[in-house]
């Protein structure tokens, strides 16, 4: 049987950092004993404390991340009643921290300084991979005792069971209790002895008061309190840790004295307060109030000739503004007063900033349908800083129409092939009813083929808690079809001009760059950009932690080729684009660390002499 368990004290301070890696290597404990049985180091080579702590420094200070929590300490004990060797539990902490911490650095020791045998964990705070933060949180301390215990069945060992119902004694009362200090477990003892000797609820009263436990309180549970200490409990509290046989009832039952409660002693069921559902907030109030005085201008029975003339035409977003300028002029002629904050039925278009004498009818129509134009019967800034939830949907150009027949607000945003409407959260079901659209779900399934702004703040929202910044790409909206197999890794937003924005965070970009230009992107191309981020990355890391300097140098594409060749193609990194990002044509740049730079000119001045 393993449990494993996080330190409590947090790892903060480089000194702390060296400290424990220290302890976790230590051969002998204070007293001389022997403590460490066996150590071994993942993704970091044990050279000793100093060594290791730099090592972890390097990764953290690569990624701008050596803040907060450095490095994380777990410790695995295994039961000293459990048949295990030294040699099987050093391997089972050691699988236990290949499975939970991929890519990252860790020390497993094997510590015997104990009555039982039990492995320290080290992790170093960040992915030596993908720079990412490692999740000190409930799911991974959960993960890692499933993990262990999926570990110990292979290997035939015990592992805990949590059948019984009981919430199990706290840490400290664990503790206590092995050193024979726990008042609690007096209580129990003296309630064994009760339920042998009383037969009254009075000599029960009497008999836990001469064992120094007094009963503060005697109704429908019991509480008591030992001489001297602070703190109470329950002993409806005390049988979920150790058992259904201290309950009240059982205790009185055991002791001969146990009643029926009345029927007025048993307590109600709890009855919620009913909820008011008729809340409405003060927008709800002005739109129900405003379409009271001025109905919707369009009519469900004309709905399905509007949708049919703009299907039919050959240029569906001039005819649906037609049709909402129409629309506009009969609501002009019936409303009355309306509110200038919530001015209805606009329309409007960026217009150009130089007027054109002339300009032909074909060039006119290219123009409106690169400009993005706004319909609705709100202003949508109005719209989504007013009270409520607001609701994005992605629908054809022949829906607008069908929205203005109903009595709720919403703001649409017209481009050449469909249209992006707003609402608020609450008008959903309005929604479905314009639209017939008998389950919401349809709607919600058909939004996803669509990517807008909440998606990409989703997305900004996870790249927070991960500790890395969004990266964006610019590519065609054939190039999109590529990835559609994949719409997790990825936030695409369409722009003003028509191309696809992709948004994305770091540890999907190898991949996004892998699908769309497979050529140039091969991890076997000597120019890769994988290739070239990965070595470059590595002689960086390696740099710091040996106290170099990385020296650069322009070289022509064959010196780079036959530098290559030469065999020190491990060597360096090579770029095609200087600090300003213009491309250099057939010169490029090779980064290097300081003491590789003799074997560089080597291989160099080698090649030249070739040359001649």
């Amino acid at each position: 049987m393993a449990i494993c368990k996080e330190v409590e004290k947090k790892i903060k301070s480089h000194q702390y950092v060296y400290d424990s890696i220290a302890y976790a290597l230590s051969p002998e404990n204070s007293d001389g004993d022997e403590k460490c049985f066996q150590a071994t180091c993942l993704n970091c080579d044990n050279n000793g404390a100093d060594s290791l702590s730099e090592q972890f420094y390097a990764v953290r200070k690569m990624f701008d991340k050596d803040n907060k929590i450095l490095t994380h300490h777990y410790v695995q004990s295994f039961s000293p009643n459990e048949k295990i060797t030294l040699e099987l539990a050093h391997r089972i902490g050691v699988e236990l921290a290949q499975k939970i911490a991929p890519g990252f650095q860790v020390i497993v020791s094997t510590h015997i300084d104990k009555d039982h045998i039990h492995n320290h964990f080290l992790i170093n705070s960040v992915n030596i991979d993908t720079g990412m933060k490692w999740k000190a949180d409930k799911a991974t301390r959960k993960n890692m005792r499933k993990v262990s215990d999926t570990i110990c069945k292979q290997y035939g060992l015990s592992t805990i069971k949590n059948e019984s119902g009981l919430s199990g004694i706290d840490q400290a009362t664990q503790k206590l209790a092995e050193q024979g200090k726990s008042w609690k477990v007096e209580l129990c003892m003296a309630l064994d002895e009760a339920t042998q000797i009383c037969n009254s609820k009075k000599e029960f009263i009497e008999f836990m008061k001469h064992k120094n436990f007094i009963i503060t309180r005697y109704e429908k549970d019991i509480t008591f309190q030992k001489v001297g200490e602070k703190k109470k409990i329950r002993v409806s509290r005390l049988a979920r840790q150790f058992g259904d046989c201290y309950t009240k009832e059982n205790l009185e039952k055991l002791m001969g004295f146990y009643h029926l409660p009345k029927q007025s002693e048993i307590s109600k069921p709890y009855e919620k307060k009913k909820i008011q559902t008729n809340f409405k907030s003060e927008f709800e109030k002005y739109e129900q109030n405003y379409f009271r005085k001025n109905p919707p201008p369009a009519k469900v029975q004309e709905l399905k000739t509007l949708k049919r003339l703009i299907k039919n035409s050959r240029n569906p977003l001039l005819m649906l503004l037609f049709i909402i300028m129409i629309l506009l002029i009969r609501q002009r002629k019936q409303r009355n007063r309306l509110d200038r904050k919530y001015s209805l039925l606009h329309i409007y278009s960026r217009q150009a900033k130089y007027k054109v004498k002339k300009i032909s009818l074909e060039e006119k129509l290219d123009k409106i349908e690169k400009i993005q134009t706004t319909a609705g019967n709100i202003p949508y800034k109005n719209l989504i800083e007013s009270q409520g939830e607001n609701y994005r949907v992605r629908l054809a150009l022949s829906a607008v129409p069908k929205l203005y027949a109903y009595p709720f607000f919403f703001s649409a945003k017209l481009y050449k092939d469909y249209a992006l409407v707003t609402i608020k959260e609450k008008d959903k079901k309005l929604l479905q009813t314009a639209l017939e659209v008998e389950d919401i779900q349809v709607l919600e399934k058909h939004n996803k083929h669509y990517t807008p702004l909440n998606d990409y703040y989703e997305l900004k929202a996870r790249a927070e808690k991960f500790g890395v910044k969004v990266e964006f790409l610019n590519i065609q909206k054939e190039q999109l079809s590529k990835l559609d197999d994949e719409k997790d890794r990825f936030v695409a937003i369409e722009t003003k001009e028509g191309k696809i924005r992709l948004a994305f965070l770091p540890q999907n970009k190898d991949y996004i760059l892998h699908t769309l230009y497979p050529e140039k992107y091969k991890d076997s191309n000597l120019f890769s950009v994988v290739r070239n981020s990965k070595v470059n990355t590595r002689l960086r890391s390696e740099a710091l932690l040996e106290g170099q300097e990385m020296h650069y140098r322009f070289l022509t594409k064959s010196q780079v080729e036959q530098l290559a060749a030469s065999g020190n193609d491990e060597l360096f990194a090579v770029f095609n684009k200087n600090a300003k990002g213009e491309s250099l044509g057939e010169s490029y740049n090779i980064a290097f660390k300081e003491s590789d730079e003799q074997k560089i000119n080597e291989a160099l001045n080698h090649t030249n002499k070739r040359k001649l």
